[in-house]
């Protein structure tokens, strides 16, 4: 015990450096006063260490470059093993985030944050285990993020995540070509597949006849195993064969998923259309549903002007 208490001021001042190295946006000064120990926070994906570690650290810089994490001096522990500390976590994000499913990085927002968060620092041996927390819900909350909270399976039901790619073509689609995959070997295989397959649907975006594109996927699980779909529409069947066969791009892919053994299983399929309704919107005035691409946009009820139309898909 005697031992613990003469050591608590070092690990305190060792625990300030900490801090400090942060504050000076010094990632491998942080690394270094971990001595060859482990990180974690909400948004490292668990614990990490040496490059990997400076790496998330200066990713974190470089979306925030004001950050700062300003102690609370009366929230402050020294045990026999650990110091803990309260600290408030601010700045802006004017950088960009590291990305994920095939998005490579997410846009600078500008927004600011200002987070409580508690650093807890196992200094029993000499190469320290530190857990910094924070709010991940209130982060994406004060970014405007989406942070869901969902199960992967739930009987029949599986859960996922998905984006849209729309680039303002208003013609209704006529056609839709649908791929589904399924990648063995964890999450760094899905999401190289996820980069692959978002650049074959940024080659279709500048097609002509192209609508819209959606890509979705659910992450790897305990096994390794993940799936991802990428659907296509397409203003008639003749605009999809059009691009989608001659397209360098979607060749590529092609060769790798089906001859390259990139993914474990896949297929494809294309849709054509065999009966549409017209699209319908209410009226904001009165309720009212009309026609969305009627000649004259008012509303048939009251007379009250009609919203644009919204995309399809």
């Amino acid at each position: 015990m005697l031992r613990g208490l003469f050591r608590a001021p070092r690990r305190l001042m060792r625990a300030r450096r900490f801090l400090d190295a942060w504050n000076a946006h010094d990632a491998d000064a942080v690394v270094a006063l971990l001595a060859g120990g482990r990180y974690r926070d909400p948004l490292s994906d668990g614990f990490l260490e040496g490059d990997a570690l400076a790496t998330h650290i200066r990713a974190l810089f470089r979306a925030f470059p004001d950050l700062s994490l300003t102690p609370d001096e009366r929230a402050l522990m020294v045990g026999g093993r650990t110091v803990a500390a309260r600290y408030r976590l601010q700045g802006v994000q004017s950088g960009p985030l590291p990305g994920g499913l095939g998005i490579a990085e997410v846009a600078p927002t500008d927004r600011a944050i200002a987070l409580d968060a508690t650093l807890v620092i196992d200094c029993a041996q000499s190469a320290w285990i530190v857990d910094n927390h924070f709010d991940l819900q209130e982060l994406a909350q004060q970014l405007d993020f989406l942070a869901l909270l969902m199960p992967r399976r739930q009987g029949d039901y599986e859960f996922g995540a998905f984006y849209r790619l729309h680039r303002g073509n208003p013609v209704p689609p006529e056609a839709i070509g649908i791929t589904w995959l399924q990648v063995r070997g964890g999450k760094a295989a899905l999401e190289e597949a996820a980069t692959v397959t978002n650049g074959v649907l940024e080659s279709f975006a500048g097609k002509p006849g192209f609508v819209t594109g959606i890509i979705g996927a659910q992450p790897a699980d305990e096994a390794g195993h993940g799936y991802g779909f990428t659907l296509s529409a397409w203003e008639n069947r003749e605009a999809l064969e059009a691009n989608l066969l001659p397209n360098p791009e979607h060749r590529a892919v092609v060769e790798r998923f089906m001859k390259q053994g990139f993914s474990y299983a896949t297929h494809s399929r294309v849709y054509e259309l065999v009966r549409a309704k017209p699209m319908m919107i209410a009226c904001t005035a009165c309720g009212k549903k009309n026609n969305a691409h009627k000649a004259k946009p008012v509303c048939s009820a009251c007379g009250g002007a009609l919203e644009a139309a919204p995309a399809y898909i």
